[in-house]
C-alpha cells in the first residue's frame, strides 16, 4: 500500500489576500488618530483628530484672497481703462494725474495742441462761459497766469457776471512753438466754484435768536485777485469775493485759495465773510515771525476777530493748511488761565488780558506756543475795545455801550447817573440787548460774585426787559451782596422803571 502524503495547505487566493491588507492598513490609520493626551479617553473611548475641518478653513480662506485679488484686479483694470480712454478723448480732465507724477514724467495735459490766449477765450465763449481778465502768478513775463471763468446770470439787471471756475495755464514748453511770436499755454489746473449760502454770510451780524437766520440762497462771487502782504508761506494766496446789502451793512463774503507753483495744485483754504466789508489781510499776532491771517467780523462796536495761522500739512500737493485760534479748549490746564478764557468767551477782553498778563507774571517757566497763541488773541482784541472806551462819544447810550464792552461797570454807572436822559437813553439800549451785555454780565458775576457794579447792571437790564418784581428775584439770588449794594441798585432801578 502505497503511502501518500498529506493534501499540501490550499494557497490563498488573491481576494483573500488583498482583504487583509486592508484591514491591516484601516487598523493603522485608527492607531494613527487617536489622541494619546491626558484627555484622549474618556469613559474608555479614543478621541478622534479632526483634520477634515481644518482642511476645509484653509480651503475657504484660500478661495477668499483669490477673490479679492481678482475683484483688486479688475477694479485696476477697469480703471486703467478709464484713464486711456480720457487720456484719448479729453485729457485735460485727467491733468490731475500730474500731481502725482515726478517732475521728469512728461505732463499729460493736452501739451500737443496748446493755444493762445485768443484761442482760450473763443473755447470758453464756445461752453457759453466768459474769459475774465487774467491774472498773472509770476513777475515779468507772463508764463503762469489764473484765469477766472464767469457765466451769465439768468434773471438778473446790473453785475450779473460771476465766476464759476478758476483756471491756471502755463506757457508751453514746446520748443517749436516757443520761438513764435504769440505765446501758446496749457491747462495746468482747474477748480470749480460756486457762492456762498446767505445763512453763512450774515451768520456774524445775526443774533442767535433771530427769527431772520438767513436763507439757502446761495450768493455768488464776482472778483478774484492776489491777497496782498507778505508770509513765511512759499506760493501764492488769491481771494474771491461778493459783496451782499444788508440793511445798512455792506457785507463783503467769499473764499481763499493757495496756489502751489510746485505742483501746480491750486486748493480751496477757507471760506470768509466780513459784515464790515474787510477784505481778509496778513497781520502779525502772535510774534512767532510768520504772520497770520486775519478775518475782521466786527459788528458794531463788538469786535470780533477770527485769527488763522499757517500749519504744516500731510498733504503732498499743498502741504500746509489755515488753522483758526480758538478759545474753546484751553491750551494751559490751570484754573486762572481757564477762567480768564471763560470771561474773554463772553467778550470781556481787556478784564481777560489783565488777568493773563498777572498769570504770565507768576509762572517761571515759558507759555506753551498754543497757549501763548490764545493769549495774542485776547490782547489783540482788549486793544480794540480799549480804543473804544477811551473814546468820548457824544451818545450816553454809546458811551455806555463802550465802556460796558471793556468791562468798566464804574464808569459806565456815572454815565447814567449823570441825567435823567441819559437814565431814559440807555434804558433803551438795554432793553434793545439780545444776549451780548447779560452774558458779560452773567461770567463775570460766576468768576467773581461779589461785584457791586456788575450785580447792579445785571438787575438794570433785567428791570427794563422783564420788569421790576424779576429784577428783586434776581438780586435775591446774589448771595454775596451787602445791604449797602442792595439799597444803592434800588435806587438805579427806580430811575428806570419810572422812565417805563
Amino acid at each position: 500500500m502505497v503511502n501518500r502524503p498529506p493534501n499540501p495547505a490550499p494557497k490563498p487566493s488573491a481576494t483573500n489576500t488583498t482583504k487583509k491588507r486592508i484591514v491591516k492598513k484601516a487598523k493603522k490609520i485608527v492607531k494613527t488618530s487617536q489622541l494619546p493626551t491626558e484627555n484622549s479617553q474618556q469613559g474608555g473611548r479614543p478621541v478622534l483628530r479632526r483634520k477634515v475641518k481644518t482642511k476645509k478653513t484653509s480651503s475657504g480662506l484660500a478661495s477668499k484672497l483669490a477673490i479679492a485679488i481678482l475683484l483688486g484686479s479688475a477694479c485696476l483694470v477697469v480703471a486703467f481703462a478709464w484713464v486711456s480712454i480720457e487720456l484719448m478723448i479729453n485729457p485735460d480732465k485727467v491733468t490731475w494725474l500730474n500731481k502725482l507724477l515726478p517732475a521728469w514724467v512728461k505732463s499729460l495735459t493736452h501739451d500737443e495742441n496748446p493755444q493762445t490766449l485768443p484761442q482760450i477765450q473763443s473755447a470758453l465763449e464756445q461752453q457759453g462761459t466768459i474769459a475774465g481778465d487774467i491774472l498773472p502768478l509770476e513777475s515779468g513775463e507772463i508764463e503762469t497766469f489764473l484765469l477766472p471763468v464767469f457765466k451769465q446770470a439768468h434773471n438778473c439787471r446790473s453785475d450779473c457776471r460771476e465766476i464759476v471756475e478758476l483756471r491756471v495755464y502755463q506757457r508751453s514748453q514746446n520748443l517749436e512753438l516757443k520761438s513764435k511770436a504769440e505765446k501758446y499755454y496749457t491747462l495746468a489746473t482747474q477748480l470749480s466754484i460756486t457762492g456762498l449760502e446767505e445763512s453763512f454770510v450774515v451768520s456774524p451780524s445775526v443774533d442767535a435768536t433771530s427769527e431772520n437766520q438767513g436763507s439757502n440762497f446761495v450768493l455768488p462771487v464776482r472778483e478774484i485777485g492776489r491777497l496782498e502782504g507778505e508770509t513765511s508761506s512759499s506760493g501764492i494766496w488769491l481771494y474771491a469775493q461778493g459783496k451782499h446789502q444788508q440793511e445798512s451793512q455792506a457785507i463783503a463774503y467769499g473764499y481763499i485759495f493757495h496756489y502751489n507753483p510746485k505742483r501746480t495744485n491750486l486748493q480751496l483754504m477757507l471760506s470768509w465773510t466780513s459784515p464790515s466789508g474787510q477784505l481778509p489781510k496778513w497781520q502779525q499776532v502772535t510774534g512767532g515771525g510768520a504772520k497770520e491771517l486775519v478775518v475782521d467780523q466786527t459788528v458794531g462796536l463788538e469786535p470780533q476777530l477770527n485769527i488763522y495761522q499757517v500749519k504744516p500739512s500731510n498733504f503732498v500737493l499743498n502741504p500746509i493748511q489755515l488753522e483758526q485760534i480758538s478759545l474753546q479748549t484751553p491750551a494751559l490746564n490751570d484754573a486762572a488761565y481757564q477762567d480768564a478764557l471763560l470771561i474773554a468767551k463772553s467778550g470781556l477782553w481787556t478784564p481777560a488780558w489783565e488777568w493773563l498778563q498777572f498769570i504770565q507774571k507768576q509762572r517761571r517757566d515759558k507759555m506753551p506756543a498754543a497757549a501763548q497763541a490764545q493769549i495774542d488773541m485776547i490782547r489783540l482784541h482788549s486793544q480794540l475795545t480799549k480804543t473804544q472806551a477811551d473814546t468820548t462819544w457824544a451818545s450816553p447810550s454809546q458811551q455806555v455801550l463802550a465802556d460796558l464792552i471793556d468791562g468798566r461797570w464804574g464808569k459806565a454807572l456815572q454815565v447814567f447817573e449823570a441825567s435823567p436822559q441819559n437814565a431814559q437813553e440807555i434804558a433803551t439800549l438795554l432793553k434793545a440787548d439780545r444776549g451780548r451785555l447779560w452774558n458779560r454780565v452773567e461770567t463775570a458775576l460766576q468768576v467773581n460774585p461779589k461785584r457791586s457794579e456788575v450785580q447792579a447792571w445785571g438787575a438794570l437790564i433785567i428791570a427794563v426787559q422783564q420788569g421790576q418784581e424779576r429784577a428783586n428775584t434776581f438780586l435775591q439770588g446774589q448771595t454775596q451782596i451787602t445791604k449797602e449794594s442792595l439799597a444803592y441798585i434800588q435806587t438805579l432801578l427806580a430811575q428806570v422803571i419810572s422812565e417805563q
